[in-house]
Parts: structure tokens; sequence; C-alpha cells
């Protein structure tokens, strides 16, 4: 079920907004919800996230009653136990087919269950902040699948620590100030998603799937650029709708992006694109590894692992390997000196090698293959035909307004402060409300007309 369907918007979220607010505010009003909504989506492939959920929760339990001398043991085969199971369902065909190049049209692979990678890792995180003590393992079993299951995090995350919602889900107190915040946070990342990551992929497909003799300079910058704009209000939309849901329902959620396209080095766009996947990557995995503690080499070989690690997570294809690689290689050469010498260069030129340096790696993101791939560096760097006339029946008014706005918006320059200013007024939050009625109207009216739009996250 998406956040962006008519079954959603008009029946699923006011059914369940009435009846949790009616019936107490209660775990397990949520916790039914969610299963719901997984199960309207996903069918009986919710066997495999209360299995996830399930072995978390027995994990911590065996924290509270085990001897300590066991617990490392336990901590390791409940990680390896999720590791599995995330690994069959979606890396068993590419391990197959992609590594081992062995293919046998006989055998049925496994689908892959939605929102598989952000519910293990979830679980995962659990279990290790139980191991570490930083969180303090529950006995109660439905506030461990709330948290685990929550349908507005589920599909696509933030990643939630569960420190971060504990004592919510123990004792929640809602104001009217979470309630006003939460909607106006789902509205702009409805807005985000239906206004312009929905119009900025219909050009954006056109031109990955043209062909390519088709394909120029310009319509090939152009698909990268679409491509960049709708992936980030695509992924940054259902951020926000879902942090605006957890606050209306008394959770905290991190937030997760940061405005990242106006990041000046690789580096710092990692710390504001998807930033509970980089804590994560960061917590679990540098660090484990010893992170910069060993000395550069260590430092480095930890770092590239993180992020070739991260591509693997994405997306079980080479596209996403090398994804991962390539933005690793940047970081590291960063980390080598180049990061001081970006420090040294105006602001403009930094900022122009970060985000050409980001558009040309979505483009390798986006490519079904590798064929696709250099198809389109030869064409975005090389000049070729003329193609004035694909770009002309590629997009249209909409396409460019989104895009445009898509642009404005992305810098965090205008709207922000003006919104901020807004909120802080008796008279400005009136506006604000009766914008985010008028904006949810708006949006409400182009989902009834619009066809099916899927999330992009939701197929890692």
């Amino acid at each position: 079920m998406l956040f962006t369907s008519v079954v959603f918007l008009s029946c699923f979220l006011p059914l369940c907004l009435v009846s949790f607010f009616l019936l107490g505010r209660k775990n397990f009003i949520l916790l039914a919800w969610s299963l719901l909504f997984y199960f309207y989506g996903e069918g009986w492939h919710i066997v495999l996230l209360l299995v996830s959920a399930g072995a978390a929760y027995v994990h911590g339990l065996s924290l509270l009653y085990l001897d300590k001398k066991y617990a490392k043991q336990t901590t390791l085969l409940t990680i390896a136990f999720q590791l599995i199971l995330l690994g069959y369902f979606k890396y068993s065909q590419f391990i197959v087919e992609g590594v081992f190049q062995f293919t046998n049209n006989d055998i049925t692979w496994p689908l892959l269950p939605l929102g598989i990678s952000f519910y293990v890792f979830q679980a995962i995180s659990y279990s290790i902040d139980v191991y570490r003590g930083h969180s303090h393992p529950t006995k109660n079993l439905t506030a461990v699948l709330t948290y685990i299951t929550l349908f507005p995090q589920l599909i696509a995350g933030p990643i939630v620590r569960y420190n971060a919602v504990a004592r919510a889900l123990e004792s929640r107190r809602i104001t009217m100030r979470h309630i006003t915040n939460g909607g106006f946070l789902f509205v702009i990342g409805l807005a985000q998603k239906v206004l312009i990551a929905d119009k900025l992929a219909l050009p954006a497909d056109t031109f990955f799937g043209a062909d390519p003799e088709l394909m120029g300079t310009y319509s090939s910058w152009l698909g990268a650029l679409f491509y960049t704009g709708q992936i980030y209000f695509d992924f940054a939309g259902y951020s926000n709708m879902a942090i605006g849901l957890g606050l209306v329902f008394g959770l905290k959620f991190p937030k997760n992006f940061n405005f990242p396209y106006i990041a000046l080095s690789i580096t710092t766009f990692w710390r504001r694109w998807h930033m509970s996947l980089t804590r994560w990557f960061r917590d679990y995995l540098y660090i484990p590894l010893g992170g910069n503690r060993g000395g550069q080499f260590y430092t480095y070989r930890n770092l590239f692992l993180v992020f070739l690690i991260s591509g693997l997570w994405h997306g079980a294809s080479w596209t996403f390997v090398l994804w991962g690689v390539y933005h690793g290689v940047f970081l590291v050469v960063e980390r080598l000196g180049f990061g001081k010498v970006l420090k040294t260069f105006p602001k403009s030129l930094a900022w122009f090698y970060t985000f050409i340096t980001v558009v040309v790696g979505w483009v390798l993101f986006r490519a079904e293959n590798m064929t696709q791939f250099t198809d389109f560096m030869s064409r975005m760097f090389v000049p070729t035909v003329s193609d004035t006339a694909l770009i002309h029946q590629s997009v249209s008014l909409d396409g460019w307004i989104a895009l445009g706005l898509g642009a404005l918006m992305s810098t965090g320059l205008f709207a922000a402060p003006i919104i901020g200013r807004l909120r802080t007024s008796s008279f400005g939050r009136e506006i604000v409300w009766i914008f985010s009625v008028v904006l949810f109207l708006l949006c409400y009216v182009e989902v009834t007309g619009s066809t099916y739009s899927p999330f992009i996250y939701f197929r890692f």
C-alpha cells in the first residue's frame, strides 16, 4: 500500500488515526494496523517480517535470562540469522548468476519481500544495542513488534534506533504540537513525491529507456538531472511522510535528509543523504571494523569496505556494487588530502565538483546494466547527434516546472526560512494550516488522476 494511493489517504490512514486516538493510543492498535498495512501489499511475506522481529525479541530475552557469558554468542547467532534471511531473499540469484555465472532457467528464485532491507537492519540494530547496553531489552513483545513493524517507516526507513522510541512506546505523550507538526511534515512529503518526484519520473524513464542512437549530449544530461531530482524528492518525500506520521503517533524518528545537493564535498554529501543509513553503517560496521583507530591504511580500507557493502545493500547487481565502490573511492581520495584542497576552492567550484560527481553516480545507480551506463556516459561527455526533437517529445511543461521547482527547493534557501518564521507566530501558524490543507487537496486531486508510481527505495 502506497502513502500516495487513494486507498491509503481515503481509507487506511483516517481509520487508523480514529481508532488509535479513540481507543487509548495503545501499541497494539498501531501493531494491528501496521500488520494489516504490510499484509495488504505483501501477503504471506508478513511471516518473514514477524520472524525477523521475533528473533530480535527472543535475543533480547536471552540477554535477560541466560548467563552473561553466552551474550556474545547469542548476539552473533541472531545477527547471522538476520543476514541469512536477507541474503537468501535478496542476493541468492545475484550470487549464483552474477558472481558464479551459473544460469538455470528451471530455478525459481525467491521474490524480494518489500522493505526487507530496512526491517532486517532495524532488527539487527535492536540486537546490537541491547547487547552493548545502549538499550534495555524489554519483555514487552508488543513494544518490540510495534517498533520493528511500524508502518510509517517499515518499507523505506528512516532506520530508527530502539532507544529513540523506547520511552514513547512504554508511555506515550502526544500534544497538539506533535499532531500539527507531524501533519505538516506529512503533507510536505506528499507534495515532494506527488508534485515533484512523480513529474520528474516520466522524462527520466523516457531518457533512460530511449534508443541510444537517438540520445545526444543534452538529452543525456537532462535524463541524469531529472533522475537526480526524482530520487531525492521521492526518497526525501517518503522520509518526511514517515517522520510526520511518527510525530502524530507520538514517536520521534530521526531526520533522514539535510539538503544533500548543496554539499561542498562527497564526504559532506554523505552526512546529508540518507543519514539514518549512514549512521547505521558507521556504528555497526565502520567502527567495529576499527574505524580510524588503526592508522591511515586501515581507515581507508574500512571506509572503502563500508561503501562497497552499502552499494550491495542498495541492490543485488554489479551496477549497485560499482556505485558503492565509486563513492568509496571519492571518500578515500578526499580523506587522503583532496578534502583539504577542496576547502581552499571557491564554494561554487567545490559545489560543482560535488554535484557533478553525484549526478554521474546516479546514472550508474539508475542504469539497468553496465552497457547502458557506458552508453549514457559516452553521450554525456562526448558531443553527439542533435537531440532537440527527443527533448521536446520527452519533457512536458509539468516536467520543466517540476525540475525548476525541485532545483529551488533542494537548496533550502527560500522555503525553510519562510516556513520557520511563519510557524513561530500564531498568525503564521494559521497560514501554515491553510497552506497545508490546500496543498493536501492539490496532492489528493493529483493522486486520484495519476497512475501507479511506487517509491524508488521500495525495491531495495
